[in-house]
């Protein structure tokens, strides 16, 4: 959104279109709320604002619901963003299932799909063009009413209200080209292009992004950052990575490499990693890195109760198991969560000293881990406190779960569709 800077006069066109979108900004930021409150809020006339409300209803872009009770006076009527001016697709490429959302027009899912696996797909493209449609014929199947349509006609519907595709990579993405620029976990994703791939199939627009900055803005826009504009999210699964997001902006960086903290160095002794496919972060403190910790010391002798549970089957190993071990008091399970805890404090740290965010928010696998508040966020959040001489931000862990880059997805897809129609937005502390 373009921040209001005016330095001459305004033509009738571009007045109209600022006070257009910043209405409609306003309206989607407040809803539900009503034309008396955004005249109040923004400081422009009712009048005015009622004849761009109007316009925004003709359009379809809002809608009007139940009138307001008071205890005097004419009862105003609600308005709120029309969720079902049109449907966006969120794609969410994870290693073990393609994760798939369709949502509403105010970014809704309503309804989900898991598809293959990005590490046994030999066309990925193909892949994913054949799941989007499996989802919308899935969706269509499902509203479908025999006496009204045929389920051809409501597959049609459903594919012409689609309106835009977002998809989110476990990858570093040249958001100009679409490109996968860099990819170390994923060799199958290096030099794919699905912004060409499903362009040339679905005619509406393609956004590409790097997965953890789509789960930032999940988080941003509905989830534990909401009432925060500057936001750390670190995504813990069998990578890691941080989404950063600083005055409300998304930070990308100068090559879209902006948080990629799996290859954060964890001492002296990894400076000259050579990075394969796991960053030094990543093999010290990923989730797969618990496994891989205990097996080693189930190798060395250890007596844990992950050995004689597992029984000599190293590939059963979970990381539930460890955590469910050491929240049963296992001596080596809680020794490998102490040495994951210190690794991410250290990064956890260092992004506060640098960027000062005021909330940072843990996601991905790890939210799924039996006891991870008591195992990680706790401890993470007691090694902060002791090591920062000043107020640090709220630690906390993802509101949406696994669901944070489908749901970020949708956000940027219908985000950018509304780019160009309401470029405007304005601080209200300037008009205060």
């Amino acid at each position: 959104m373009k921040t209001l800077k005016i330095t001459r006069a305004a033509n009738a066109n571009l007045q109209n279109k600022i006070n257009t979108s910043v209405v409609f900004n306003y309206l989607r930021k407040n809803e539900p709320t009503y034309r008396a409150r955004i005249s109040r809020g923004l400081k422009i006339s009712a009048p005015a604002v009622s004849r761009i409300v109007d316009k925004l209803i003709a359009d379809g872009y809002v809608v009007e619901t139940e009138k307001l009770k008071i205890q005097s006076g004419k009862r105003p009527t609600q308005l709120q963003i029309n969720s079902d001016k049109c449907n966006v697709i969120g794609v969410d490429l994870v290693k073990e299932k393609i994760k798939i959302a369709l949502s509403d027009f105010r970014g809704k899912i309503i309804s989900t799909r898991q598809g293959c696996s990005i590490t046994e797909a030999t066309d990925i493209g193909a892949k994913l063009i054949k799941e989007i449609e499996d989802m919308l014929a899935c969706h269509a199947l499902e509203r479908d009413a025999p006496e009204r349509n045929s389920l051809e006609r409501n597959i049609e519907a459903q594919t012409n209200n689609l309106k835009a595709i977002c998809v989110g990579i476990p990858a570093v993405i040249d958001i100009d080209t679409g490109y996968v620029t860099d990819a170390p976990l994923y060799a199958s994703l290096r030099d794919l292009n699905l912004k060409e791939i499903l362009g040339g199939h679905f005619d509406v627009p393609i956004y590409v992004e790097n997965v953890v900055k789509l789960s930032a803005l999940g988080e941003k826009h509905y989830g534990e950052g909401a009432d925060y504009k500057d936001i750390v999210f670190i995504e813990v699964s069998n990578g890691i990575g941080a989404g950063i997001i600083i005055d409300n902006h998304l930070i990308r960086g100068t090559h879209g490499s902006a948080g990629e903290i799996g290859l954060y160095v964890t001492g002296r002794e990894d400076l000259r990693y050579n990075v394969q496919n796991k960053g030094c972060l990543e093999k010290n403190a990923s989730v797969e890195a618990i496994v891989e910790k205990t097996l080693k010391a189930v190798e060395n002798g250890g007596r844990t109760l992950v050995s004689e549970r597992i029984n000599g089957e190293s590939n059963s190993l979970t990381p539930s198991a460890v955590c469910r071990a050491a929240i049963e008091g296992d001596r080596i399970a809680n020794e490998i969560i102490s040495e994951i805890v210190e690794n991410l404090s250290l990064v956890t740290i260092n992004l506060i000293l640098i960027l000062n965010p005021q909330i940072i928010v843990f996601g991905g696998e790890i939210c799924n881990l039996p006891g991870v508040k008591t195992l990680f966020i706790d401890p993470i959040r007691e090694t902060v406190a002791a090591s920062i001489p000043f107020e640090i931000p709220q630690v906390k862990i993802s509101s949406l779960g696994e669901n944070a880059g489908v749901i970020g997805a949708s956000f940027l897809a219908i985000e950018s569709l509304l780019l160009g129609e309401f470029p405007y937005t304005i601080d209200l502390n300037v008009l205060t």
